[in-house]
């Protein structure tokens, strides 16, 4: 049995993240939830932000933006950031900021992984304005990068500490591993 719950989009967990951008020539960052991947090859990423939202003036002067992932020690200044607005507070002088390749995209060095994002798509659906970026790089904290096979590694998704919510309005921390990708089919039996 199933139960009709209505219209609501329970994609779970939704990853939070300080999206950043200069505003006025000023750093600003803002708690987003709905963010998310759409592609490896190209690098593309989106936000999607509320057409009210005073970050989303900086994303269109200046083409591009920053996804900071704080860690959950960060959770109560991440929480604010998400109810105060950058008109009233200047949410730049919370974090130390540094940039990058971008310019223009802020990035807080306490989170320890940065995109640097270049705006491809902005388009607007009913009160929610939608930014593609291409990511231009990604910065990680380096404890939290290994090698392997002379390669950059970043190490295990329990180590960056992730803010996670879902629709029931919580906040969570990641929990253990409990497979590798494209390789558990191996234990399925009877097909």
């Amino acid at each position: 049995m199933k139960t009709k719950v209505g219209c609501l989009p329970y994609i779970y967990p939704v990853p939070i993240v300080l999206a950043g951008a200069n505003v006025n020539g000023n750093p600003s960052f803002t708690t987003i939830g709905d963010v998310g991947l759409m592609g490896i090859n190209p690098p593309l990423v989106y936000i999607s932000s509320h057409i009210q939202h005073h970050l989303n003036q900086g994303i269109q002067e200046t083409a591009c933006y920053s996804i900071n992932f704080p860690t959950a020690d960060m959770l109560p200044l991440v929480d604010y950031c998400g109810q105060v607005s950058g008109r009233d507070i200047d949410k730049g002088a919370l974090f130390k900021v540094f940039y990058g390749d971008l310019e223009a995209a802020p990035m807080i060095e306490t989170c320890p992984v940065n995109l640097e994002c270049r705006v491809v798509k902005e388009f607007t659906i009913q009160h929610r304005q939608i930014f593609v970026g291409e990511v231009t790089q990604t910065h990680v904290t380096d404890h939290f990068v290994t090698q392997d096979k002379d390669r950059p590694r970043i190490t295990n998704l329990e180590d960056l500490n992730p803010i996670l919510y879902a629709l029931d309005n919580c906040y969570y921390s990641i929990g253990k591993s409990i497979g590798v990708g494209y390789q558990e089919a191996g234990n399925l039996k009877d097909l």
